[in-house]
């Protein structure tokens, strides 16, 4: 078990955020990918964020993430950690090139996890092509390992 004191630096998680739980995956829905860093010392992340939808028009969006996350001890032994995080769109500007623009958020994220970071529930919300806000309630979250060496990722 997780717990506050158990600050192991850095380490990298990856999430499959759906609507449907990985049985019951409803096709065509918005889907969420996330490569998130995981540093424990001043419990920030930091990383990707993807949203698809295989619908037309189709989403294939990319956001750079930053955000924190806390533990929610609500009764002794049942601990869930909070993930909050704020994207940007990925813009590679070359620093010759200047300061560069002031860019606005595209991408918010809520996430209640289990205190293993395995398993949880997201709420989040997108900027979407035509720059109106999506919001995408109650998906199911679990961490994946996209090293497997099949094509379907297996819970890590």
């Amino acid at each position: 078990m997780s717990t506050e004191n158990n600050l192991v630096g850095l380490f990298h998680v990856t999430y499959e955020v759906t609507i449907g739980t990985p049985e019951q995956t409803i096709v065509g829905a918005t889907s969420l990918f996330l490569s998130l860093a995981v540093y424990t010392p001043d419990r920030s992340v930091s990383g990707i964020a993807k949203i698809t939808q295989a619908v037309n028009p189709p989403l294939n969006q990319s956001s750079k993430i930053n955000g924190e996350y806390t533990y929610l001890t609500v009764m002794p032994n049942n601990s869930h950690i909070l993930v909050t995080a704020t994207g940007f769109p990925n813009l590679n500007w070359n620093p010759k090139w200047g300061i560069g623009p002031q860019l606005q958020p595209n991408f918010e994220l809520r996430m209640i996890l289990e205190d293993d970071w395995q398993t949880g529930r997201a709420n989040f919300k997108y900027l979407d092509p035509d720059g109106k806000w999506q919001e995408a309630n109650d998906y199911y979250v679990r961490a994946v390992n996209v090293y497997a060496a099949d094509a379907k990722p297996e819970s890590v």
